[in-house]
């Protein structure tokens, strides 16, 4: 899960039929709205996952919104406040930063790459992107772009490094490259030889913006413009560049101050270049939701390429402590204790925790946010994943560690 501290904390086909959408808060009113949607049929009533979101909220998260999307229904949930301030209820409609779910976006251009024939998984570094890593101690000649993928390279992460943090609070407009995020990662040494063991590492992903650029020519955010977000209509889904505010109705995220963790921060408003290609993504619930069940019904790859997507990497453990979950090429394998398995990705950024996934065939899908990043995030988001697609296990939670990723 990306994350940097800037803040003082350092698709079916289409009917006509219509289903039922239903808004609650901790306020204790629902609101029910009819609305069109891609498929038909029937659906739980969302209590579980809302218990999950009044949890996140008692932790200290001012609000929390999620959806849950199936054939049947849509059902918005939400507790708390869309913000401190006018403290109005939070709307499926309110946008918030992705965060990390930014990867699987990434990944998903990167492999319609591969079907295309423009590149392959076994592709190295050097072949791809000549002269960008090399020196102190990496062979580029040996990370290949399922390495990268999957988080298997090697590569030290550029968040570790307190020059992009220092940078980034001293000069609140500077417009990060995919380069400098780069080179700000392969200072550091190695932590391990390309393809030996598994560690989450954002600069990966920055590498990945660049190999996107080298192979079409065009930044990742408009090939992901081009390929995702136009044709699967995701209209409140964008990278803000260096613009710091998020457009429209949108939810505000709060982290808490270092000297006094009771006293919360809006983080909102900031410039994400130092996520660039990692965690800069704009979207809603909805949006993801659209995005993971486009994905997961094979509307976006071809099938050998998403069974390679979703093909968990032994070992690897994305949220730390938990063996719910496993990390594929760009994508969260997430198995609750009931056997359901959801794919999707979750991320952190300063003041948010995310997550999106969905099933195989993509039918049930499921994407929330909280809005700080002082919860719980593992425990929280293995509550949330169980209680929708394990209504009713009796299992414990997995969970060994219940520190969230720093």
């Amino acid at each position: 899960m990306m994350t940097l501290r800037t803040y003082g904390r350092a698709g079916g086909l289409a009917s006509a039929a219509l289903a039922l959408a239903v808004s609650m808060n901790t306020a204790g009113s629902a609101v029910a709205s009819v609305q069109p949607l891609d498929e038909t049929g029937g659906g739980k009533s969302g209590k579980a996952l809302q218990a999950v979101l009044d949890e996140a909220v008692r932790q200290g998260a001012p609000g929390a919104l999620a959806q849950s999307r199936t054939p049947h229904r849509v059902l918005n949930l939400s507790s708390g406040v869309a913000d401190l301030t006018t403290r109005r209820p939070p709307r499926a409609y309110m946008k918030f930063r992705a965060g990390s779910i930014t990867k699987i976006f990434v990944a998903t251009v990167v492999l319609q790459l591969v079907a295309e024939r423009r590149l392959r998984l076994g592709d190295t570094v050097d072949q791809v992107i000549p002269g960008v890593v090399e020196g102190n101690g990496y062979q580029g000649d040996k990370i290949t772009m399922r390495m990268l993928l999957n988080h298997t390279s090697g590569i030290a992460d550029y968040t570790n490094n307190p020059r992009i943090e220092e940078i980034a609070v001293t000069d609140p407009r500077h417009d990060f490259t995919l380069r400098e995020l780069a080179e700000a990662g392969l200072e550091y040494p190695p932590d391990f030889p390309p393809g030996t063991s598994w560690r989450y590492s954002d600069t990966n992903y920055v590498l990945l913006g660049m190999v996107i650029q080298r192979v079409t020519g065009r930044t990742y955010v408009h090939e992901i413009n081009k390929r995702l977000i136009r044709p699967l209509r995701l209209r409140d889904t964008y990278f803000p560049g260096t613009n710091p505010r998020i457009r429209g109705p949108h939810l505000h995220g709060y982290t808490p101050v270092a000297d006094d963790p009771a006293e919360l921060k809006d983080t909102t408003d900031v410039n994400t270049t130092f996520a660039r290609a990692t965690g800069d993504l704009i979207s809603t619930v909805g949006d993801l939701n659209r995005f993971d069940a486009a994905l997961l019904g094979g509307r976006l790859l071809p099938g050998r390429l998403l069974r390679a997507m979703l093909r968990p990497v032994p070992g690897s453990q994305p949220y730390p402590g938990s063996d719910m979950f496993r990390y594929g090429l760009g994508a969260v394998i997430a198995t609750p204790p009931c056997g359901v398995k959801a794919y999707g990705n979750g991320g952190t950024l300063d003041g948010w925790e995310t997550w999106t996934g969905s099933t195989k065939g993509g039918r049930h899908s499921m994407s929330f946010v909280f809005t700080t990043d002082a919860v719980n995030q593992v425990r929280l988001t293995e509550q949330a994943v169980t209680a929708e697609y394990c209504t009713g296990s009796k299992k414990g939670s997995r969970t060994k560690n219940a520190g969230h990723r720093p």
